[in-house]
């Protein structure tokens, strides 16, 4: 099993949260590539990880969230 570990994404379901507007601005600003993820690139490496390239990755969490993770927070 995998996960992938999105940052804030503006979807229907997320409008419930309220502080999803400031916390998408915080990680677009603190991440290394200054920009929000986009929901294809969360659905390319979901495509990724179910295609026969990704049939030797196993437990492993994928973050796709422009390099917010890595900021040290």
């Amino acid at each position: 099993m995998n996960a992938i570990s999105a940052g804030p994404i503006k979807t229907l379901a997320a409008r419930g949260i309220s502080q999803l507007g400031g916390n998408a601005e915080v990680a677009r600003r603190a991440g290394s590539l200054k920009k929000n993820v986009d929901p294809s690139e969360v659905g390319g490496t979901a495509a990724f990880l179910l295609s026969p390239a990704g049939s030797g990755i196993t437990g492993e969490t994928l973050h796709v969230d422009c390099g917010y993770n890595i900021m040290g927070f």
